[in-house]
Parts: structure tokens; sequence; C-alpha cells
């Protein structure tokens, strides 16, 4: 219907590039910020630490498989970053913060 859902901010420049992971759960973006962030779309916060280029990022992509990211920009360099990897330490750090909050 074309009706707004949800603004994600983060970014401190332009949003440049940004795709669906397979799965549909994660947008992945790429700023002029210098950075890449992955984004929940459950939770609609960005996860974890951004991705850090030495300029601007202008473009983003998944692997068909869903487990990497690859990145590219004005510092002419490709960075291949695994998706995986990143949102499995976001899951621990999430079942980290929920048992501390339980315990104490």
């Amino acid at each position: 219907d074309g009706k707004e859902l949800v603004v994600l901010r983060g970014h401190t420049n332009t949003v440049g590039s940004l795709c669906l992971t397979t799965n549909e759960r994660y947008i992945v973006s790429a700023s002029y910020d210098c950075s890449v962030r992955i984004w929940d779309l459950k939770t609609n916060q960005a996860v974890g630490d951004p991705f850090l280029h030495d300029d601007q990022v202008w473009t983003v992509a998944t692997s068909a498989d869903g487990k990497f990211i690859a990145s590219a920009g004005l510092d002419t360099k490709i960075y291949v970053w695994n998706l995986e990897a990143a949102l499995e330490r976001y899951q621990v750090g999430v079942l980290v913060l929920c048992c501390y909050h339980i315990l104490f």
C-alpha cells in the first residue's frame, strides 16, 4: 500500500547502496560515511558495529548463499565480510545481555 513501515537511522552521510539478505531478515547498507551496516528487520536496529572502509562506500552486495557481504567504494578496495560471523557475534551478544539482565 506504499505505507512507511520504519526508518532506519545510523549512517551519518548518504546511503548509496543497500541489499536484502537471501533470508529477507536483514538489510545491508553502504554509505558515504565510510561504513557498511547490517540492519535487523525484526528489531529495526543496526547489528553490531559497522564495517569500515578508508573512504566512501558506494556499493554493497550479499552472496547468493547468504554467507558473505562484498563492498566497494572510493578507496579502490573490495572488501569481503563474513556475514554469518557478524550475525553470530550479534546473537551471542544479545543472549549474554539477556542472561545478565535475568541473573542480576
